[in-house]
């Protein structure tokens, strides 16, 4: 999952323009219907963020060809998420008078709501299409036009890697490529971790590159399977226990150490996310406590996180386990 488009909606004219740009981005790609409301909902939930949240930002996301839209703000929250989305509640006096509930009653996308009034002050809206349901995604937060960075997230067959190169910019940029490249273009598994990640110590020692902490994952239906060195958070929740995995301390490419490995059963009920260091573990935990859905912790965490970094995110959600 990518932002494709950020809006800062400060005034009335901030919305205006998100409107006009997001018609102009959807012409061609999406059919009227879904275009039109997609255009409607931004207007109504941008005039959210002006009258409850002092402005905000409002994000397109894309999936597998597929939008997203999400309304965010730093405000007070919201007290009640039963009255806010209750017919008849309206936003503004200017405004359409349909507000939250007319968008929940649509027929092509599901609306998600995290919304904090104490640690975390703040509201994050997400409109999710229906036909997204799928049992993983990620998200490394998109600085638009500055296309270098140290984070990353890459996937081949049923692994994935997580990783974050040593500082920022370009030389972070350079070292990420290549241990992307390194990983999708070599024979993997989770039996040779330490061989593998020994391999591409050397490697990246040899070529002077920057170091990193990483973590690969094995997915199966059933189990996760964990292997990594260095600074990469885990964290599990199942049903209402959450609980924070450690890896082996040390930095690929720089000092090394022998990787972690955790086995990681899990189910409908079960949530298992990796992160780098741009994502706080408080912050994750607080929206934890208050939603299962991974593209709402997604876009939560990466908003509210107050690390500047480049805060990759790696998010499973369990499915049921056939008998």
């Amino acid at each position: 999952m990518k932002i494709v488009l950020k809006y800062k909606i400060e005034n009335d004219g901030d919305l205006l323009f998100a409107k006009i740009d997001l018609n102009n981005f959807l012409k061609g790609k999406k059919e009227k219907e879904y275009k039109n409301f997609l255009s409607f909902a931004l207007m109504e939930l941008g005039t959210n963020l002006l009258k409850y949240g002092g402005g905000g930002e409002i994000w397109l996301l894309e999936e597998e060809g597929e939008y997203l839209l999400a309304a965010l703000d730093k405000g007070p929250g919201i007290e009640n998420i039963e009255w806010a989305v209750k017919k008849g509640t309206t936003s503004y006096n200017n405004s359409l008078g349909l507000g939250l509930f007319q968008i929940s009653q649509n027929s092509m996308f599901d609306l998600e709501i995290f919304t904090s009034t104490k640690k975390i002050k703040g509201t994050v809206v997400l409109l999710v299409p229906k036909t997204l349901k799928k049992n993983y995604c990620y998200l490394i937060r998109n600085y638009m036009d500055i296309k270098t960075g140290g984070d990353f997230i890459v996937k081949k067959g049923k692994f994935f890697l997580i990783g974050d190169a040593s500082g920022h910019g370009v030389a972070a940029g350079k070292s990420a490529e290549f241990v992307k490249k390194y990983f999708l273009k070599n024979g993997f598994s989770c039996l040779l971790i330490n061989e593998f990640f020994y391999k591409l110590h050397m490697e990246i020692k040899e070529r002077m590159l920057r170091g990193g902490v990483l973590s690969v994952v094995e997915v199966t239906k059933k189990f996760l399977l964990i292997c990594g060195v260095g600074n990469i958070g885990i964290v599990k929740k199942h049903f209402e226990k959450i609980e924070f995995f450690s890896q082996e301390e040390g930095i690929v490419g720089e000092v090394f150490s022998s990787a972690s490995t955790y086995k990681i059963i899990y189910d409908k009920n079960t949530v298992v996310i990796l992160h780098t260091d741009g994502i706080e573990k408080n912050l994750l935990y607080n929206i934890l406590q208050k939603t299962d859905n991974i593209y709402l912790i997604a876009v939560a965490s990466v908003f509210f996180s107050e690390v500047m970094d480049d805060r990759g995110i790696l998010i499973f959600k369990g499915e049921k386990n056939e008998t």
